[in-house]
C-alpha cells in the first residue's frame, strides 16, 4: 500500500472501463443530438436505447473478462499480496456494475445530446451524496472492512441508473430545445 498504492491501481482499472462507457456516451449524444435536430424524435429516442442496449452488451463482456482475469491483471499491476486482494475485490465489484455503467454512460450522453444537461450532473450527485456516500459510512460505523466500502459503488450504480432510465422514457427531454419552427 505504499509508493503503488490501491489508489493507483484502481484508477488503471477504471481508465479501461470508462474508455468504453465514453465511447458510448460520446455516440449516443451525437445520434440523439442529431435526430432532434433534423426534427426526428423518434429516431432519436430510438438511438439512445440502442446506444444504451449496445452499452450495455460490450461492458458486461469487458465485465466478465476482467472478473474473469482478476488476479493475474491485479498481480500485473502490482506485487503486494494484500494489495492484489483488494484489487481483486475492487475488480469483482466493478465488473459487476458493468451493465449499470453501460446505462449511465450511454443514458447520460443521449441526455446531453438533447440539451438535459442538468440531470445527469444532478443523478451522478445523488448517486454520490444518496448512495455511495452514506452506505460507505455506515460501512464504516459498523466496523465493516473496506470490501464494504467498495460495494457502496453499487448503490451509487443501482440510483444513476434507475433515475437515468426513467428520465429518458419519460420523453421530456425530446422538447428542450426549441426546433427552428418555434423560434
Amino acid at each position: 500500500l505504499q509508493s503503488r498504492g490501491l489508489g493507483d491501481v484502481y484508477k488503471r482499472q477504471l481508465s479501461f472501463s470508462f474508455l468504453v462507457g465514453f465511447g458510448f456516451s460520446i455516440a449516443a449524444s451525437t445520434l440523439v443530438g442529431q435526430n432532434l435536430g433534423a426534427e426526428d424524435p423518434v429516431a432519436a429516442e430510438r438511438s439512445g436505447w440502442r446506444a444504451m442496449a449496445l452499452s450495455i452488451g460490450v461492458m458486461v463482456v469487458f465485465g466478465a473478462l476482467i472478473i474473469a482475469f482478476a488476479e493475474p491483471l491485479a498481480r500485473f499491476l502490482i506485487d503486494d499480496d494484500e494489495v492484489v486482494r483488494l484489487t481483486v475485490v475492487f475488480i469483482w465489484i466493478l465488473g459487476s456494475v458493468q451493465a449499470l455503467m453501460g446505462i449511465e454512460f450511454a443514458l447520460s450522453g443521449a441526455l446531453r445530446g438533447a440539451g438535459d444537461t442538468r440531470f445527469p450532473l444532478a443523478i451522478v450527485f445523488a448517486g454520490f451524496f444518496l448512495g455511495r456516500i452514506p452506505l460507505a459510512l455506515l460501512a464504516l460505523w459498523l466496523g465493516g472492512s473496506v470490501e464494504w466500502v467498495f460495494a457502496a459503488l453499487l448503490l451509487d450504480y443501482v440510483i444513476k441508473s434507475i433515475g437515468l432510465v426513467l428520465r429518458f422514457r419519460g420523453g421530456r427531454w425530446k422538447t428542450l430545445v426549441p426546433t427552428p419552427d418555434a423560434a
